[in-house]
């Protein structure tokens, strides 16, 4: 199964809390952002905001690959999250994204 999630500016995963299990990014951006206060025009803006608060978006393949779409420098603590996923024998893939 893939699992879908935002990484938070700490390095803690943040996958959904109110949708089923293995929800998708514009759920999870929608449940975050509301707990934030941070309505967003539409989807496209619920991406926007959700690099803009500094959250990475995570794909975990069955196949062992990681896609990992941010648009900063990665914080120490999402850092340490990588380099433990790289030391477990995933593949990491970095897609910088502009915003």
């Amino acid at each position: 199964m893939i699992a879908r999630y935002y990484l938070d500016p700490s390095g803690a995963k943040t996958a959904s809390r109110l949708g089923r299990s293995g929800g998708g990014h514009l759920e999870i951006g929608q449940e975050i952002l509301a707990a934030k206060a941070i309505v967003p025009v539409d989807s496209a803006d619920v991406y926007t905001q959700m690099f803009r608060l500094n959250y990475i978006r995570v794909v975990e393949h069955e196949d062992g690959l990681v896609e990992v779409e941010h648009t900063d420098e990665l914080s120490s603590g999402q850092q340490q999250f990588f380099n433990s996923l790289k030391h477990s024998g995933k593949t990491l893939r970095y897609i910088k994204r502009k915003c």
